[in-house]
């Protein structure tokens, strides 16, 4: 298993005076930067056997777990769109895992987790939440890795169940890395490699050399978990500022089968990867044609009721490359999403009395009038990544990586529902550990921007700054503190108080 502070990188401009010791290449940090290829593991990396196997059929049970208390306390008062009083204790959550993976005989292997956890901070605080508050934050019940592979002769492996598909290198920004969604009810509070919710899929894998080629069938529609009307990250409202909730219509389990492939090469000093897939696109978009624009009687309900949230059938080709030179690390993802359709808006020469100005669907807020989604556009869009890691000082490990996303035939109308023609994000880290790797300190800043800037922070920002200690090899305390920037963009529009503290300590079994 992957030890989760095997991550490094670097936040250099916040951190020079922590630089005292340098000039030594870390073993560590090597393993750390060619280790990309999560999917590259197969049955040499497999679980001890029992050798105390019945016949001629070795199996192996492996149970594994952890219990955990995590705690968060905001720092300003703050209410959410809704108006609930997000001040003071946030979260008080105890939290159980269990795991137990498998071996049977040479060829078999299997894996089943389950997550639960009660959040104490909704009894405690005399708070009146949302329904949809509740749902997703006090209790969760939650099947995550489920699955089974096999070995298919001496160079293909096939893999069933729910499982975490990791392409691409960045570590902070996510181009390539599409096909899990994330956990987004917390904004900032871990890294992704935290966030990826496995998905129910078919893989099947073919190795040749240094060549890996992987074929793909994701059968569960899974999107990513965002903050519900009434969390204070929550962002959408109406052009009077009141929140506003659409239904979403998900593409149900099966019904139209998602399909992907890469080909990934690992070599002397470089990484290749070439990655194609067609999915529904994880973020919606507001679909107002159902709505009659020219009703002079419409109201606020009437649009609320009639607009929907949608998901898009995209095709998305990319390519990543990583290269290695002393202790620096290159890296390079680009992406082309085709077929991604965006919300249309429009100013209505005729306004419509009882219906409120703009909802706001994503990002910007436009100046006054009354704006209207009436149609939907299909546009193509593309991704670059740029990034570069140094690893080359003791302890410590330096990275910073710029993402920027491009909308084709972009025009106002698109601008007027909040979408942006390039949008761009900036993202600085730094890892250092202390006491012979006992104690990890991690500083990372994500900046979102425009328009082409580089650390900007005109959009937003999410500041984090966290230690972890490690007391024992089974016992984890973590604390540290989040800062969120408020911005123009979404959910920086509501959230730049929403500033908090927080701690966990976990025990593994």
């Amino acid at each position: 298993m992957r030890h989760p502070l095997r991550r490094q990188t670097a936040l250099a401009a916040l951190v020079g005076g922590l630089l005292a010791s340098h000039g030594v290449l870390a073993q560590d940090s090597m393993d750390d930067v060619l280790g990309g290829f999560d999917e590259l593991d197969n049955y040499d990396d497999v679980i001890a056997l029992d050798t105390d196997s019945k016949g001629f059929e070795q199996k192996t049970w492996d149970p594994s777990g952890s219990l955990s208390l995590a705690s968060s306390y905001n720092l300003k008062n703050h209410r959410s769109s809704t108006g609930t009083d997000y001040d003071g204790l946030s979260k008080l959550r105890l939290r159980l895992n269990l795991g137990l993976d498998g071996q049977f005989g040479e060829h078999w292997r299997s894996s089943f987790n389950v997550s639960a956890w009660h959040d104490f901070a909704y009894d405690l605080r005399d708070t009146t939440y949302t329904e949809a508050v509740i749902g997703e934050y006090e209790q969760v019940l939650d099947v995550q890795d489920a699955w089974i592979s096999t070995r298919l002769g001496s160079n293909w492996d096939s893999k069933l169940g729910r499982q975490v598909v990791v392409w691409g290198f960045a570590d902070n920004l996510r181009v390539l890395d599409v096909l899990n969604p994330l956990d987004n009810l917390e904004p900032g509070l871990a890294d992704i490699e935290d966030l990826r919710l496995p998905v129910g899929m078919l893989r099947l894998d073919r190795y040749a050399g240094p060549w890996q080629a992987s074929a793909i069938l994701i059968g569960e529609q899974r999107f990513s978990r965002n903050p519900p009307i009434g969390s204070d990250f929550y962002s959408v409202t109406d052009g009077q500022g009141n929140a506003v909730s659409y239904r979403e219509i998900q593409p149900e389990d099966f019904e139209e089968l998602d399909y992907a492939a890469a080909l990934t090469g690992r070599f002397s000093g470089w990484d290749l990867s070439l990655t194609a897939s067609r999915r529904w696109f994880d973020e919606p978009y507001l679909d107002a044609r159902a709505f009659d624009s020219s009703d002079r009687n419409a109201s606020q309900e009437d649009f609320e009721r009639d607009a929907v949230l949608r998901h898009s059938r995209v095709n998305q080709f990319g390519y990543g490359v990583q290269i290695t030179r002393g202790g620096w690390l290159f890296k390079h993802e680009a992406a082309l999403i085709d077929g991604l359709q965006l919300t249309s808006s429009s100013i209505l020469e005729d306004p419509l009395p009882l219906l409120n100005a703009l909802p706001i669907i994503n990002a910007l807020v436009p100046d006054g009038g009354q704006l209207l989604p009436t149609d939907v556009r299909e546009v193509r869009r593309y991704d670059m990544l740029l990034g570069l890691e140094y690893f080359g000082l003791a302890q410590t490990t330096l990275s910073v990586e710029f993402a920027a996303r491009h909308i084709e035939d972009f025009d106002q109308d698109l601008a007027w529902s909040g979408y942006l023609e390039w949008r761009g994000e900036s993202a600085v880290r730094m890892t250092r550990d202390f006491l012979n790797e006992r104690l990890r300190l991690h500083l990372i800043s994500v900046l979102f921007n425009r328009d082409g800037e580089i650390f900007s922070d005109s959009g937003g920002a999410i500041h984090r700054i966290n230690a972890e200690y490690e007391f024992a090899s089974a016992l984890v305390v973590v604390a540290g503190a989040v800062f969120y920037q408020g911005g123009d963009q979404a959910p920086f529009n509501v959230s730049g108080d929403n500033d908090r503290v927080f701690a966990e300590i976990k025990w593994s079994f």
